[in-house]
């Protein structure tokens, strides 16, 4: 009898623990890359923040960290040798970038809440930077 008490109380505290950490966390992150020497890294700790990363090209680069809730951060990038370092650290902060040909370079940083960046590159050799810092800041930036 105590064994099964015993086996009973493991079983729902291993239910408990593995639902409540997939429930409470909720971050999700999204890797593709498709062609070669791609690399992707980051991080996030909180709860549902959302990260995409995309890169097709090669020699392309992104690093994405999040930091706080309901962070939004979506990179791009397709030629060959494009960088991109994107940083949130906050709520609700929103940041995109793009980048389409080769040796572009992205970075964001976001601290605070609401802020949303844009960042779309083009032809060659573009470099952009932004940082916010507060609440309810917007970037856009387009280049060719």
């Amino acid at each position: 009898m105590f064994l099964k008490i015993l086996m009973a109380s493991a079983l729902a505290l291993t239910v408990g623990v593995v639902g409540t950490a997939a429930y409470a966390d909720g971050n999700t992150a999204n890797v593709e890359q498709f062609g070669f020497k791609n690399s992707a890294g980051g991080g996030q700790s909180g709860h549902r923040n959302r990260l995409t990363i995309y890169q097709n090209g090669s020699r392309n680069s992104a690093v994405s960290t999040q930091y706080g809730s309901r962070n939004r951060a979506v990179v791009g990038q397709q030629g060959r040798g494009n960088y991109a370092d994107t940083y949130q650290n906050g709520r609700r902060n929103v940041v995109g970038v793009g980048q389409f040909g080769s040796g572009h370079t992205a970075i964001t940083t976001q601290d605070g809440s609401g802020n949303a960046i844009g960042i779309i590159q083009g032809g060659r050799n573009n470099s952009a930077s932004a940082t916010q810092v507060g609440k309810g800041n917007v970037s856009v930036i387009v280049q060719d």
